[in-house]
C-alpha cells in the first residue's frame, strides 16, 4: 500500500514565503544567514532541518540546504510531480546501492522509487527539485 502525500496549493504558497529568495532573477546569498527551520513535508518523518534558499514560481524549482541528524531514516518513497537532486556536502548516507559520501551527487527521477536512506552521521545536503514536491511513501504493504 502506498501513502500519498502532496503539498496543496495553499501549502506551496506558505512554503514559498519561507524561501530566502523567490523569483526568476540572479542573486547572491550567504546561506548561513538563512535561519534553519524544521522541514515540513507531508509523509517525511520529523527531524530534518532546512535552510530554504530559493523558490522559482515560474519553473516551480526549489532549492534548500537540508541537515539530517545521525540515525535519521527516510522511508522508501517516490515523487510524481518532480525529480530531485542531492549533492552531499557532509556525512555518510546508507542507500540500497551503498554508502554515499561528500562530493557525491544523486538524482531521483519522477515515479522512480528510492530509499530507504539512513543517515549514518550528521549530514548536510544541497537539495533541489525541478517541480512541485510531493512525497509518496512506498511502505511495501
Amino acid at each position: 500500500m502506498f501513502k500519498k502525500f502532496t503539498i496543496t496549493a495553499a501549502l506551496i504558497v506558505c512554503a514559498l514565503a519561507l524561501y530566502a529568495v523567490e523569483g526568476d532573477h540572479s542573486f547572491n546569498l550567504n546561506v548561513m544567514s538563512v535561519e534553519a527551520q524544521p522541514a515540513v513535508v507531508p509523509g517525511l518523518p520529523p527531524g530534518v532541518m532546512m535552510r530554504a534558499l530559493h523558490a522559482n514560481p515560474r519553473t516551480q524549482m526549489n532549492s534548500a540546504l537540508l541537515s539530517y541528524p545521525a540515525g535519521y531514516r527516510e522511508p522508501r518513497h517516490y515523487h510524481e510531480t518532480c525529480g530531485h537532486y542531492m549533492y552531499i556536502l557532509k556525512g555518510r548516507i546508507q542507500t540500497p546501492e551503498g554508502v554515499v559520501t561528500p562530493g557525491m551527487f544523486l538524482y531521483a527521477a519522477p515515479d522512480e522509487r528510492h530509499g530507504p536512506f539512513v543517515y549514518l552521521d550528521e549530514s548536510e545536503v544541497l537539495f533541489y527539485t525541478d517541480g512541485p514536491l510531493d512525497f509518496i511513501v512506498d511502505d511495501g504493504k
